[in-house]
């Protein structure tokens, strides 16, 4: 038995997936050490007619893990390489101190190491009628700790374009805002560590922008208390580490919140996006530097089917930090699109390593197009004691509603199949039939609701 597939998600991009391997399954679980020269696997997966060309598919000849044929409704369609000799984690951070003319020669040769394709393929350009995406999905440890997007759009950026991290998916409808409503976004500094600029970037943003301070030593109460305020974006101000450089934890003065623990928070609130910065004095690890960027880097790497993560991965000067914060809180409430800020406020986006674990495909999170758009939509809830006519859902209740399905499912499968093992009929067959049917009502309601929104 398995789960019912979802309809491809609409969208509001044209897009491409890298999808990054290790040539060796035994290096899946290894960060690879400073000097170590490592092959990895780049797949293409797009519906594109690209006018570049990118080499073929023969997973036959290759080594390592077989990759998936499609991956969020994208066909497999070339195969490219990377092959990184690693500097040392400290070198690269250092270089950030000296700013554009200390980073564009690591640019330089880190780009010298992909393959002519995957080049080519990096520095298209969007057509002048659509917006591009390139999904930069990792699934090898250490190379999430570059800001590989930054070090690409070096000192410009093209128009339309994007480049997030992560696997598309099931695309949400945005959230709806009243009309003249601000963004609220909470910020969040359990530790009181939060550097003067962030707090000048947040100050006077204007009518579409709400800061709500959370006064909370404790970061899971912090979390909680947004959520119970309603705040659609959270500002977290963290250190962080990196347990066997594997894991990536946000730690507050000893308490520590896992990626695990903040998705499973904030499934079915109002909280959309997240942004991680580094408090002003961050712990300093064994190399002599900050172990809170590459924390941040297994942090969104591992957050799933969480928020939206806007993450800082290297060192900004002050005047950077705060003109980049400012104009990303100031472009979010203009654009309603986490993606389109990201790129507007990332003027020089080599001395703005931040970038973006995006889980929202659609294209937009927020929508403002008239009071009773999607107020209340009528999402189907049988099954359950609450309707539709009762309490309105949400897109993000709706989401969490169809995460939950589908683990549900996943679940009555195993059990069937051992059922089926044993030479026996599992009871629940009306159960799975009854679920797959409230699954297969979710998803046409969601696709119906994507279709009908407006543009933007």
């Amino acid at each position: 038995m398995s789960t019912t597939e979802p309809a491809v998600p609409l969208c509001r991009y044209h897009e491409i997936v890298v999808h990054i391997a290790p040539f060796s399954t035994t290096a899946q679980s290894v960060a690879p050490d400073a000097g170590e020269s490592q092959r990895y696997h780049a797949w293409i997966y797009t519906n594109l007619s690209l006018p570049v060309k990118v080499g073929d598919v023969d997973t036959s000849a290759e080594s390592g893990a077989a990759p998936p044929p499609e991956i969020g409704g994208l066909p497999l369609i070339g195969h490219e390489e990377i092959a990184v000799t690693w500097p040392r984690y400290d070198e690269y951070l250092w270089a950030f101190h000296g700013g554009e003319r200390a980073l564009l020669p690591v640019w330089g040769r880190i780009f010298r190491q992909l393959s002519g394709g995957l080049r080519a393929l990096l520095l298209l350009k969007p057509q002048a009628s659509h917006r591009l995406r390139i999904w930069w999905s990792i699934d090898a440890p250490g190379l999430e700790d570059l800001p590989w997007e930054r070090i690409w759009l070096r000192r410009y950026r093209p128009w339309k374009f994007s480049m997030v991290r992560g696997s598309p998916g099931r695309s949400a409808p945005p959230l709806p805002l009243s009309p003249g409503q601000p963004l609220r976004v909470a910020v969040i500094d359990p530790a009181s560590g939060a550097p003067d600029a962030l707090w000048e970037a947040l100050t006077d943003l204007g009518s579409g922008i709400e800061v709500v301070p959370i006064e909370q030593d404790d970061p899971h109460k912090a979390i909680s208390e947004a959520i119970r305020a309603e705040v659609e974006v959270v500002h977290v101000v963290a250190d962080g580490v990196a347990p066997l450089e594997l894991e990536g934890l946000l730690e507050f003065s000893g308490k520590r919140l896992s990626p695990k623990e903040l998705a499973g928070m904030v499934r079915g609130s109002r909280i959309t996006i997240v942004s991680l910065t580094p408090p002003e004095e961050p712990r300093i690890g064994r190399l002599g530097v900050p172990t809170v960027f590459r924390a941040f880097a297994r942090f969104g790497h591992d957050s799933g089917e969480g928020p939206t993560i806007a993450s800082q991965l290297g060192p900004m000067p002050r005047l950077a930090f705060r003109h980049f914060w400012r104009a990303f809180y100031e472009r979010l409430a203009e654009a309603l699109d986490v993606e389109d800020a990201l790129m507007c406020a990332a003027r020089r986006p080599l001395i703005m390593p931040v970038v973006l674990f995006l889980r929202h495909r659609f294209g937009r999170q927020f929508s403002r197009q008239g009071e009773g758009m999607r107020r209340s939509p009528t999402w189907p809830t049988h099954g359950s004691s609450q309707t539709s006519a009762d309490v309105p859902l949400t897109p993000a209740q709706v989401l969490a509603d169809l995460s939950v399905s589908r683990d549900l499912l996943d679940t009555l499968g195993r059990l069937d199949a051992r059922y089926a093992s044993l030479g026996l009929d599992f009871p629940e067959k009306s159960l799975v039939e009854s679920e797959r049917r409230r699954l297969a009502d979710l998803d046409e309601a969601l696709d119906q609701s994507l279709s009908e929104d407006p543009k933007p």
